[in-house]
C-alpha cells in the first residue's frame, strides 16, 4: 500500500506574493495549515473531531527550506502527511511542488494538543482513534535542529514595535501562526530585502498574544551569516523566535 499523503493544488494569486511577486512565507505557511487541517479532517482526528472535545491543535515549531522561489501564477501541488506521534508531540511534513513536479518548498512542524478548557497540553492517546503503525515516516529533512538560541533584548537590535490587533486572530482566540511570520519579516526593510531571497526559514512560537499586547522585534546576526529575530512583550518575555538565512 502507498503511504498516507493529502494532496491539494494551490494557484499563487496577487494577494499571496510581496512585491518581488513572490510568495510570502506567511502564505506557505497558510497553505501548509490548509492542507493539515484537510489531512486531519481526512484521517478522522480535524476540527470536528476536536472541537466538540475542547481540544486544538497548535503549531509549536516550523522548519522551512525554499529550493526555487515561489512566483505570481505559479500553480503548486502541495502534500503533507502526519508523523508517528510521541508522547505529546505530533509531527508533520509538507512538500510543494511546481508544474513539473520539481520540489520548491520542503517542510516540517511539531504541534501540541491542547485542552483549551484546561490550559494544558494533553497526551497523544487523547486522540484514539488512529493506528499510528500505518503512519508514512519519511521526513523530508535528515535533522532539524528545532531550538532556535535565544537572546535578551539588550543584546539584539531594535526594529519595531507593534500592537496586536483583532484581524490577528483566528478561531482559536489568538494570533494565527502565519501572522507571526510576517511579524519577524518585517524586521528587514525592503532595500535589504530586494537583494535577498530567503533559504531557510525556522520559526517557534513561544508564548501565546492576545489583542493590545504591545510587542517589540528585535533582529541578531548570527556567527554563520543567519539572522535571529525574537519578539519580546511588554514584561520583556519572548513571544516567538525566528531564524532565517538568505541567499544573496
Amino acid at each position: 500500500m502507498k503511504p498516507y499523503e493529502h494532496i491539494q493544488q494551490f494557484t499563487i494569486k496577487y494577494c499571496d506574493c510581496d512585491f518581488k511577486d513572490e510568495m510570502r512565507i506567511s502564505v506557505a505557511l497558510a497553505l501548509m495549515e490548509e492542507v493539515a487541517c484537510a489531512s486531519a479532517d481526512e484521517l478522522g482526528f480535524g476540527y470536528a473531531f476536536v472541537r466538540p472535545r475542547g481540544y486544538a491543535f497548535m503549531v509549536t515549531n516550523v522548519c522551512m527550506e525554499f529550493l526555487t522561489p515561489v512566483s505570481l501564477g505559479q500553480c503548486m501541488s502541495v502534500k503533507t502527511w502526519p508523523l508517528p506521534p510521541t508522547r505529546a508531540t505530533f509531527g508533520r511534513e509538507y512538500q510543494f511542488l511546481d508544474e513539473q513536479g520539481e520540489i520548491a518548498v520542503n517542510a516540517s512542524s511539531r504541534w501540541c494538543l491542547i485542552d483549551m478548557n484546561a490550559g494544558k497540553i494533553l497526551q497523544s492517546k487523547a486522540i484514539d482513534n488512529q493506528d499510528y503503525s500505518t503512519y508514512n515516516t519519511r521526513r523530508v529533512f535528515d535533522e532539524v535542529v528545532w531550538k532556535i538560541p535565544s537572546f535578551q533584548s539588550i543584546d539584539g537590535e531594535l526594529r519595531y514595535a507593534m500592537t496586536v490587533g483583532s484581524s490577528d486572530y483566528d478561531h482559536n482566540m489568538h494570533v494565527n501562526n502565519t501572522r507571526y511570520a510576517d511579524f519577524c519579516m518585517n524586521a528587514f526593510s525592503i532595500e535589504e530585502l530586494t537583494e535577498k531571497r530567503v533559504k531557510r526559514f525556522s520559526i517557534t512560537y513561544a508564548k501565546q498574544c492576545k489583542e493590545g499586547d504591545e510587542l517589540r522585534f528585535y533582529r541578531k546576526r548570527g556567527e554563520d551569516g543567519g539572522y535571529f529575530v525574537q519578539g519580546f512583550n511588554a514584561n520583556d518575555e519572548t513571544v516567538v523566535q525566528a531564524l532565517i538565512y538568505f541567499e544573496e
